[in-house]
């Protein structure tokens, strides 16, 4: 008796399934299935260019796990982003084709993890081309891979990539030397939407969605809706975790602000930080929160998730909506209407856009420590902002803000670039700016909000005993988040650096 076993597969990039039956026994592909195997890489290998750019000068030069150099350079007038592949010879081929149908024909994982792929320190030509079929990403492959990218942007319109890298954010959009033809895109669109475990179609053309908890994916399908066509817009999760340690010797932030926006924390305050789109919000959030010490509960709404909280304490919820879907959508309005009830010592809004910034109040005047971002470029558009619709915040209940933090790209840098108070009549204080240096003496005398629990000898006391520390903290090379969590605890136990 003959027995053989039906296997399904389908493939990242196609809108087809195909089914196989074939005997236990048999080694050897069958003419069909290679075929199909053959297909699928030759589309996926051979549905782009990647253009021969000779840079008038480089400006830096790097390997992606030693198999893709990348070099960013001047070309005539613009900077390009440029990808050296390695070459794709019959023999490699060949193996991906026999190790894709191996996993086809047995209980393996055919789909490669995209977080596996990056915690890789050193990739085979095969697996990185084995990578590149079965994930999903194809063209796009050597820009997710690479740590310093940090937005990836493709169009059908013109078939080019461009991306954000973060040693040249302050230039803008990057140009690279890939382009993709146009057929390509569409079924990039809808692989990464099935990534996503999202629905995409002609009815459907807008999703948005997480890959792994790695990438952040926003799609268009086809031009029902966009002139254009097909467009994809990738944004990175970095996969670094910033402390604020880290960002002191960046020089994002003063240890005398750093200091300062602690003890607000410690002090259960409201923290916005304001800013434009890259200038570094959630890199701040992030830092602030490795403050916070582990016996502490916080909980992080955001409708992509992005922050990264190491302790057991932490509940992370996400929001849970599809563009036209007509199942029903939980929002951050109800994750925080939610998690005000789950006794929590700090809520954190990823970013607020709407009526979920009415409960943030609530929550302040609960107790709750509270942090969030949003888009503003100022103190006071950040007061306009929550005031007009949709958020409709009264005016006299915005005096439970503490503190408006601004950052901004100054040059190359991400920088905290003033700190503004909120006092009880909702009038802006400016603590610090570019006219006011952020000193300890200026932050000691400045702050009504820390007024209202030390005297101004006391505030400089301690403000000055927390940037001693964290200073000492940067002179010693503390910047992963288990040894400045270790640190923390030494210093609320008491083993802490002395002002003389």
């Amino acid at each position: 008796m003959k027995i053989s076993k039906r296997f399904s597969f389908r493939s990242p990039f196609s809108s087809f399934k195909f089914s196989l039956s074939i005997p236990y026994a048999r080694k050897n592909i069958d003419p069909t299935t290679s075929n199909i195997l053959n297909m699928l890489l030759e589309n996926q290998l051979k549905g782009y260019i990647i253009e021969n750019v000779s840079l008038d000068s480089i400006l830096y030069t790097y390997s992606l796990h030693n198999v893709v150099e990348i070099s960013v350079g001047e070309h005539g007038n613009e900077v390009f982003y440029v990808v050296k592949e390695p070459m794709y010879d019959k023999e490699v081929l060949a193996q991906v084709t026999r190790e894709l149908s191996s996993r086809v024909f047995s209980d393996e994982q055919v789909i490669s993890s995209i977080k596996t792929m990056l915690e890789k320190k050193e990739l085979k030509p095969t697996d990185y081309v084995y990578f590149k079929v079965t994930s999903g990403l194809g063209p796009l492959t050597p820009l997710v891979l690479d740590p310093h990218v940090e937005d990836i942007h493709l169009s059908k319109s013109s078939g080019r990539i461009y991306v954000v890298h973060n040693s040249f954010s302050w230039i803008g959009w990057l140009k690279t030397n890939i382009v993709v033809k146009p057929e390509l895109v569409d079924q990039l669109v809808l692989a990464l939407s099935r990534r996503a475990g999202k629905h995409i179609s002609l009815v459907q053309p807008l999703v948005e969605g997480s890959l792994e908890g790695v990438l952040r994916a926003s799609l268009v399908y086809s031009g029902s809706i966009a002139q254009l066509g097909s467009s994809i817009v990738l944004r990175k999760k970095s996969g670094a975790t910033h402390t604020i340690t880290k960002l002191i010797n960046e020089g994002t932030i003063s240890s005398a602000v750093a200091a300062y926006l602690w003890l607000v924390i410690e002090n259960k305050g409201w923290i916005v930080i304001a800013g434009h789109v890259g200038s570094g919000k959630t890199t701040l959030l992030q830092a602030l929160l490795s403050l916070i010490p582990r016996n502490k509960k916080i909980i992080t709404i955001e409708d992509s998730p992005e922050v990264y909280v190491q302790s057991e304490l932490w509940d992370s919820f996400v929001e849970n909506h599809e563009v036209f879907s007509r199942l029903p959508q939980v929002d951050a309005f109800a994750l925080l209407k939610f998690a005000l009830r789950r006794r929590a010592d700090y809520i954190v809004i990823g970013e607020v856009r709407g009526v979920e910034a009415r409960l943030l109040v609530q929550a302040s005047r609960l107790g709750h420590g509270v942090l969030n971002t949003i888009h503003a470029d100022g103190a006071q558009s950040v007061l306009e902002r929550l005031m007009a619709s949709p958020i409709s915040i009264p005016k006299n209940l915005l005096g439970n803000i503490w503190t408006i933090v601004l950052t901004e790209l100054v040059g190359k840098t991400r920088k905290v670039v003033s700190i503004t108070e909120v006092n009880s009549d909702v009038e802006l204080v400016e603590i610090c700016s570019s006219f006011v240096p952020c000193s300890l003496e200026n932050i000691a005398q400045r702050s009504v909000r820390l007024a209202k629990i030390y005297n101004s000898e006391e505030l400089y006391q301690e403000l000055a005993r927390r940037a001693i520390f964290l200073e000492k903290l940067v002179s010693e090379g503390v910047f992963a988040p288990e040894a400045l969590a270790r640190r923390l605890f030494e210093f609320y136990a008491g083993r802490h650096v002395e002002v003389e």
